[in-house]
């Protein structure tokens, strides 16, 4: 597969409306975001995009879109900071690494997790050329497959 194939397919994800896909708007920006385990990546997408395929593996998948004024959105650069908590209050700071292909710019950040893991994220959004950051907080459960 190739980068359209990633493209292509993280963006399904992000309009299927899967289980584990979310949205939040603030402002003129609209933030998808989502917890995905990394073994429904292909291994070869994983190896193309340095995601490690694992059952206790996964990512979060950002995208930051700015709302236009005709109702159309074009996706934009942004400082993205990350957190995992655990129900143990046990935290770990997620690193984003921003992924551009064709017009799309989409934002991914690896993690590990324990089976049947509730984790809570906090997602500090800053889109390229505004003032101040969004911050985004919500829990999850993952499950090794």
């Amino acid at each position: 597969m190739n980068s359209k194939s990633l493209s292509s397919l993280l963006l399904a994800l992000i309009l299927c409306g899967s289980a584990f896909a979310e949205e939040q708007t603030f402002g003129d920006y609209t933030v998808h975001y989502q917890a995905v385990n990394s073994t429904f990546l292909t291994p070869e997408i994983a190896e193309q995009y340095d995601i490690v395929r694992s059952e206790r593996r996964a990512f979060l998948n950002v995208a930051v879109l700015r709302n236009e004024a005709d109702g159309s959105t074009t996706p934009v650069t942004a400082t993205l900071n990350g957190t995992k908590h655990n129900l143990l209050q046990q935290s770990e700071p997620i690193e984003f690494r921003q992924v551009r292909e064709d017009e799309a710019i989409y934002y991914i950040g690896r993690f590990d997790f324990s089976n049947a893991e509730i984790l809570r994220f906090t997602l500090e959004v800053h889109p390229e050329g505004q003032e101040g950051a969004h911050t985004i907080e919500w829990s999850t459960q993952l499950y090794a497959q």
